[in-house]
């Protein structure tokens, strides 16, 4: 696994550390007060599993052993970013718009049928 080092300055890193520390401060708040909810169990859950190769599986579980976080935490969050991200992208590219069209065409007219 190659990686690009990013070199900070001592403040930017300080920043950057306590920012951080901050905002998961609060979502763990936030999954902390969720998981205490004596309603938590009655939220629908489902299990997602993939088969995945060893090595891929050896790396993340070297990630979570280094940052100390349970793979759980480590997956949700995988997942949430691809969710987020495929729902950009999926917006940008006017995905939506375009299954609009396909479903609700527009009425061709009798000039636009004589072009064809």
């Amino acid at each position: 696994m190659e990686t690009k080092q990013i070199r900070r300055s001592p403040l930017d890193a300080l920043i950057t550390e306590k920012t951080l520390h901050f905002i998961n401060d609060n979502n763990n708040f936030i999954i902390e007060s969720m998981l205490e909810d004596p309603d938590y169990d009655a939220l629908p859950m489902k299990n997602v599993c993939a088969k995945v190769t060893t090595k891929l599986a050896g790396d993340i579980d070297e990630i979570v052993g280094l940052l100390g976080i349970s793979k759980r935490r480590f997956l949700e969050a995988a997942f949430l970013e691809a969710v987020q991200n495929a729902n950009r992208i999926m917006d940008e590219e006017g995905l939506w718009e375009a299954l609009e069209e396909r479903t609700n065409p527009r009425p061709v007219s009798a000039i636009e049928q004589e072009k064809k």
